[in-house]
Order: C-alpha cells, then sequence, then structure tokens
C-alpha cells in the first residue's frame, strides 16, 4: 500500500472534499481525485460516497481512517524525533502567525532573523487558525489564545491591548463636539454580531452608534485613517501610525494573550530553539507598546 495514497485519503476523508484536500496538499485537485479514484480500485473497495454535499466515508472508509490515522501518528513521531534531534543550523522553520502579527509586529525581527542565520529558510504561514503541530504543519505557531493546546508548549509572551483611535485630521472637530453630539461620530463595526465594541474602553462613549461592516483588522485601520469614524485597534497599530490618535481618555484594555508554541518533540532541534529565544527577546523588547504602555498622553 503506497503511503502518498493513504495520504490523499486522509486528507479528502478530514475535509469531506476534493478541492479542500488538494488545497491542503498544495496539489491539483484532478490530482486528489485521480488518486482516490486509483486507491479504491486497488483496494476493491468503495471508500466514499459521493453527493452533492461532498465525500463521506463508507464503512470501509471508516476502518481504513482509523488504522490509517493510527499510522501517519506513528510516522509523524519517527519523523519528530529525527528532526528534533536535528543540530545543524540550516534548513527551512515553518512558522504560522496572524497576518497582522506579521505584517505589523514581527516582520523586521524575521528579517534580522534571517541576516543572522543565512542558512535558514523561514517559510511564513499567515493563518489565524492551529496548524496541526503534531502533523508538522508548522514547527512554531505564535498564536492569540486564552489556552494553547494541552499537547503544545510554549510561554505566554504578552497580552495584546487595544483603544480607541480617530484620525488626526478629526481630532479637533472630536475634541469640539464629543460633549454635545448624538451622531457625529460612529463606531466602524465588525459585522450584524459584532456592531458595537464591548469592554470598558467601550463605555466612555454610550452615544456612538456603529455604522459600516468591516471584517479586517487592516481595513478597519485603514477606514478609521480615511475617517469613517472611531475605530477600536490594537494599540501596536494604532500607536505606531502617524495618522492616528488615541482619544480621552487614553486607556487601553487587554484583549489577546500572545504565546508562541511548539511540539516537546522539537524542543532540542537546534534552530527551532533559536529561532524561539530570538523571538521571545524580541517581542519582550516591543512589550510595552503591545501592551498600549508604549503611549504617552499629550499635555492637559
Amino acid at each position: 500500500m503506497n503511503w502518498d495514497d493513504l495520504k490523499f485519503f486522509l486528507m479528502v476523508s478530514r475535509t469531506g472534499s476534493i478541492r479542500a484536500a488538494a488545497s491542503a496538499l498544495g496539489v491539483n485537485h484532478a490530482t486528489v481525485s485521480r488518486r482516490i479514484n486509483s486507491f479504491e480500485e486497488s483496494l476493491g473497495e468503495r471508500l466514499f460516497e459521493r453527493s452533492a454535499k461532498g465525500y463521506t466515508c463508507t464503512a470501509a472508509g471508516e476502518e481504513i481512517f482509523l488504522e490509517a490515522s493510527y499510522l501517519e501518528e506513528r510516522l509523524n513521531r519517527v519523523e519528530r524525533k529525527v528532526a528534533g534531534n536535528n543540530q545543524t543550523m540550516s534548513g527551512d522553520i515553518r512558522v504560522t502567525l496572524p497576518d497582522l502579527i506579521a505584517s505589523r509586529l514581527l516582520m523586521p525581527d524575521f528579517a534580522d532573523f534571517c541576516e543572522l542565520y543565512p542558512d535558514i529558510e523561514l517559510e511564513i504561514i499567515e493563518s489565524a487558525s492551529t496548524l496541526n503541530l503534531a502533523n508538522r504543519e508548522a514547527d512554531v505557531a505564535l498564536r492569540l489564545c486564552d489556552k494553547p493546546p494541552e499537547y503544545l508548549v510554549g510561554r505566554r509572551l504578552a497580552r495584546l491591548h487595544r483603544s480607541c483611535y480617530v484620525s488626526r485630521q478629526l481630532l479637533p472637530k472630536f475634541e469640539a463636539q464629543i460633549e454635545h453630539t448624538d451622531g457625529a461620530f460612529n463606531w466602524i463595526g465588525w459585522d450584524d454580531k459584532m456592531r458595537r465594541p464591548v469592554g470598558e474602553i467601550a463605555k466612555n462613549f454610550p452615544r456612538f452608534n456603529s455604522k459600516h461592516k468591516i471584517m479586517s483588522a487592516q481595513l478597519q485601520e485603514q477606514a478609521c485613517v480615511n475617517g469613517m469614524g472611531v475605530g477600536v485597534l490594537l494599540c501596536f497599530c494604532g500607536d505606531t501610525n502617524p495618522d492616528l490618535v488615541r482619544i480621552p481618555p487614553y486607556t487601553s484594555e487587554a484583549k489577546y494573550d500572545l504565546w508562541i508554541l511548539n511540539h516537546p518533540d522539537m524542543r532540542d532541534n537546534a534552530k527551532i530553539r533559536t529561532f524561539i529565544h530570538f523571538m521571545i527577546d524580541r517581542i519582550n523588547d516591543k512589550k510595552a507598546l503591545i501592551e498600549g504602555g508604549a503611549f504617552t498622553s499629550p499635555p492637559s
């Protein structure tokens, strides 16, 4: 039995879709379909029921899925053990993290790391979801979460704070009208379920309504810059944007915990250990900015 066939089979079983499996595996969907059909023919068994809703395992498929999952974990464990003992400072490190953290906070540090260790190549995977570090979909994860999965090891590095911002050009108008207006300013909303921000910082402006629905932190920031409303933004974005200013009373509040995580089998891998220690030091240097403490209020 070809292990590659099992990898295709497992991914289709988990995603329920040829196209989703192809995307996860980084291949053409026709390749996945062909491999699944070939696998079924070689076994003489129909492993999936095809329907408009997708692919569902048959009884035979369920049995093979259980056995193949066990085999996959055993093979991944062997791979992690071998990789975990690797002491060379060369090769790839797969890093997964949210786009905003990479682009607005850590990309200069990634560049510095690559300059220090030119034989190491970073594969940076933008994702807000937890990729499977046990399957080595990634080697290191920077995650915003309250509690990481129990099978991973890591450290909480900082608490991401957020505050309220307005376009610098609109600040005089905001300061002149804030005590009297009922509708001149508004929150920039996310979606129908999150039109109004919650938390202590939002309680300072109970008369603000919400306008617009923008489901992207980076686009919310740009909407705020262009005067579409008051944005509740992460401090490391708002406080470093010269076109934005915090609004009184200038306070911030904690929203997310930032963790750096890896699989325990990889703790002795030289390049991964070096990368993690490097990033811990760099994030510690930015801790005041991340936690809203780098802001100084204007003189009264």
